[in-house]
Formats: C-alpha cells, structure tokens, sequence
C-alpha cells in the first residue's frame, strides 16, 4: 500500500516529507523543492501526477485551517474546504485510491468534552461546517474512505507556529504580563506522530471516522502554567498568567469551550501510545534553552 500526501508542504505534511518512505508522493501547490510534486486539488486532476497507478491512499492535507479566515469569508473558503477535497475524493473514488481526509474536532460544539466518534457533529464555527460537509460527502461516496478528526497539533520546532512555540515567541518578548483562557480545553497531538499512525491506519485499511491525539483533556491555563514552571527552572524570565475567559476574546466567531476527544477506537486498533504532554513540555523547555 502506498500513499499520496496532498498539501504535504504544511505543518503536518512536512512531517511526512521528514520522514519520507520509498514510493509515496508529496504534493504542494506551490512547489517550494523537489521534495514536492506540483498539484493543485482546485484545478488539477489526480491522473496528471506520475506514479498514480501505484496508489493505494489519498490523504488530504489541504486546506484553510484558520477558523476566523473562514468566519470572514466563507465561500472562498468553502472552495478550498469543501468543493475541492469532495472533488478529490469523487476522483479517488473513481481510480479506486481509498481518500482519507483530515478534518477537525471542532465539528463539535464544545459543551461536553471528551467527544467520541458516535457523537453527533454539532459545530458552531464555520470552519466545523465546512469540514463536516466534507466528512459526510466522503462518507456517503466511499464506503472503504476514512476520516480523521485532528485536536490541536503542536511541534517542537520554534518557527512552526504551534500553541508551545507561539507561547515561547510571547514570552520571548519580556511582557510583564500574558493573558490566558482559563476555560479553553482541548487534546493534543504532537505533529511528528501523526504519520507513523496515519501509515499505521493505512496497513489496517482502516475506514469510518476515528479520532487523533493524546485521549486527554488539557486546560489551555495549565498548559500555559506547565511551560511557565519549566522555563523558570531553566532560568528564564517568564510573565504574570493573567485568567480570561475564552468568550472575553473578540473573535469573528465565539470558540467552543471543551473540543477535547476520546481516542479509545484508535488506541485499540493501531496500539501507539502517544507521547506525555509533561515529556512534551521538557522537550519544548529544552529546545528554547539550547536556542
């Protein structure tokens, strides 16, 4: 089995060009290398890309993934969400690839937590919208298609714009004090994981919807806290936590408050254990110290 990375030149898809497999290919829009096959999932067919045959998986990485550029512009958003992805998996479809498309947990509206896949989506942002429709499009035209609902992914490298290395850019600046959610939970998944499970899903031929990340519900405050308390060990200068309220923000869109998911399915099916949040913290601690 062997698998196409459409968007590969992302925060995930770099991930699997990192630890790049003979046979697969890497796809970018803009093409920035060679690591990368020129795609565009807009315009562009599947049987245009060299090797297609040789196929087995699709996973579609592309996308708008910042909520508030869909709030504010919702369809020309939905053309890159929505129109394009569906169009890919009606091709997948046809060439007999199996399409696994990434989507997100906030098709869920946050007011319980711990959210599992026979949970009915009920998102409040637009961009759940967007990434339901997909959701239920592949589900309805690929019965062998999988989707996989993302939480927050975070990495350790400090230009990658993740929840850590944003914090540590924050703090980087001395501000006497840093304003945090204290009612903001989410789960977590470390970026470099996500293509051991995703290949691991593969070799399964796992279909259906199934949940990513840690199984845990962390506090946006706590974690903020944790990576304050570690840095402080190192030395460094470290703010005043402030507590807000995720409402008190101005935002296109009211976030929902609890988006956290169980991953019992996915634990049972591929056996990887993901990586503990505190380990995760020294990991970041420790690349900000030795910067």
């Amino acid at each position: 089995m062997t698998l196409l990375v459409l968007g590969a030149s992302g925060f995930v898809g770099n991930a699997f060009v990192r630890q790049k497999l003979p046979g697969e290919i890497y796809t970018s829009r803009r093409v920035v290398s060679n690591k990368y096959v020129s795609f565009n999932p807009l315009i562009d067919d599947l049987r245009s890309i060299s090797g297609i045959a040789n196929i087995s998986h699709a996973l579609l990485l592309f996308g708008e993934r910042e909520p508030d550029h869909c709030a504010i512009d919702p369809v020309g958003t939905r053309k890159v969400n929505v129109e394009a992805p569906c169009r890919i998996i009606a091709q997948c479809t046809e060439l007999g690839i199996t399409p696994i498309f990434v989507s997100t947990e906030m098709v869920f509206d946050g007011d319980i937590g711990m959210y599992a896949e026979s949970d009915v989506p009920m998102p409040i942002l637009e961009y759940g919208r967007q990434k339901l429709a997909t959701e239920q499009y592949l589900l309805s035209k690929n019965a062998s298609g999988l989707v996989l609902r993302l939480p927050k992914t975070i990495g350790l490298h400090r230009d990658d714009r993740s929840l850590f290395t944003n914090w540590l850019r924050e703090i980087a600046q001395h501000p006497k004090l840093l304003q945090c959610a204290i009612d903001q939970f989410f789960s977590l998944q470390l970026v470099d994981e996500v293509p051991e499970v995703v290949r691991a899903l593969v070799r399964k031929s796992a279909s259906g919807i199934l949940h990513l990340g840690d199984g845990q519900r962390h506090s946006r405050f706590d974690l903020l806290s944790k990576l304050c308390s570690k840095l402080q060990k190192f030395g460094f200068y470290v703010p005043k936590l402030e507590e807000i309220s995720i409402r008190d923000l101005r935002l296109p869109e009211p976030r929902p408050m609890d988006v956290s998911m169980d991953t019992t399915n996915l634990r049972a099916l591929v056996g990887i254990e993901p990586e503990r949040v505190d380990c995760f913290i020294s990991m970041v601690a420790k690349e900000y110290a030795g910067s």
